[in-house]
């Protein structure tokens, strides 16, 4: 991969080698040991599949992303892999062993590093992947999704469907995997962890609203200038905020599934103190909607059953976007071939 390899150790945690491979040059000592308790953790409540975990530390996952096989990216592909500060890349067929990389740039830019609580909710959501595996998000892997958009002419089409699409598809088709994910961890003794490192999540949605208020002030500059109708701005801004905070449904939805209701009333205190009130008027309702849907998602269901679940969730997106002014249309399918 092109790198100056600085530690490489093997540890045995039980009938679990764990294999480090590091580039950093300070810090990784921590990483290590949240590993190997957030392992014993899973070991003590079972189910436990792993014979060998390989645990990356490096500076960045940028040439990491470049040399994984298409099929094992996550969706958005290689440059969302470069983006995500820990990740377990793991293949179902083989349950004996998984890749955790730790990516120490992203994690410094999140606030993670050097956060031992946060660390330790990181690799359990991320070990929770294969072991919240079901029917559900099995389903999940085999649906499709179609999402266009009848754009007025002042309007960037292709980028606010562009952006429409991926949402939809996180929403839509990649959600069932989190939530279960999500779900085992808090279920697995990580609740704590999971609560500080959404709540950490939520701070930083919180401050990156600066960005949404400099967007703001741009495209008034444009109405001012002739170039923008008003309307268009709206339509903008509301997609932009539903692409950008959507997401953090599938962070409460697990915590109302388990029946830790103090800590999702935590979280959503805190969005509709701090967040809701600064986006568009049409966020809140749709946010509570999903979430909704997320916490009434069964997890046995067929390809047939969840791809009706999914157009549920697809046509709250479509609902919310319209009453904005924007003809969307979006459509979940299971494509014959599998």
């Amino acid at each position: 991969m092109g790198r100056t390899v600085k530690h490489v150790e093997l540890h045995r945690i039980g009938t679990t080698e764990l294999r480090v491979v590091s580039d950093i040059d300070t810090g990784e000592m921590a990483i290590v040991q949240a590993e190997e308790a957030v392992i014993r953790d899973y070991m003590r409540h079972g189910g436990w599949p792993h014979q060998q975990v390989s645990l990356f530390i490096f500076s960045d996952l940028a040439p990491v992303a470049r040399q994984v096989p298409a099929s094992a990216l996550p969706p958005g592909g290689a440059d969302a892999l470069a983006k995500r500060t820990v990740i377990n890349l793991y293949d179902l067929a083989n349950p004996g062993a998984c890749n955790v990389f730790v990516n120490q740039q992203m994690m410094i830019k999140e606030g993670y590093w050097g956060d031992a609580l946060a660390v330790r909710g990181l690799l359990a959501h991320e070990h929770a992947h294969p072991l919240a595996e079901n029917g559900s998000t099995r389903a999940s892997r085999g649906l499709a999704l179609a999402l266009t958009l009848d754009a007025q002419p002042d309007v960037q089409r292709g980028r606010l469907e562009g952006l429409l699409s991926r949402l939809a598809e996180e929403l839509c088709l990649t959600a069932p995997r989190e939530i279960f994910t999500n779900l085992l961890a808090i279920t697995s003794g990580f609740a704590e962890a999971m609560l500080h490192l959404n709540q950490r999540n939520v701070a930083n949605a919180v401050q990156s609203v600066a960005g949404r208020a400099r967007l703001c002030e741009l495209l008034s500059q444009e109405v001012a200038q002739g170039s923008r109708s008003a309307s268009s701005v709206g339509q903008i801004l509301l997609v932009g905020d539903l692409e950008s905070y959507c997401g953090l449904a599938m962070e409460l939805a697990p915590f109302d599934r388990s029946g830790h209701t103090a800590a999702a009333a935590t979280l959503a205190d805190a969005l509709e103190r701090d967040l809701f009130p600064q986006l568009a008027p049409q966020f809140a309702p749709t946010f509570a909607a999903i979430r909704r849907l997320y916490a009434e998602l069964p997890a046995e269901l067929s390809p047939a059953e969840l791809r009706g679940w999914s157009q549920q969730v697809a046509d709250v997106i479509v609902a919310a976007v319209r009453a904005q002014g924007l003809a969307a249309h979006c459509v979940i399918t299971e494509p014959l071939s599998r």
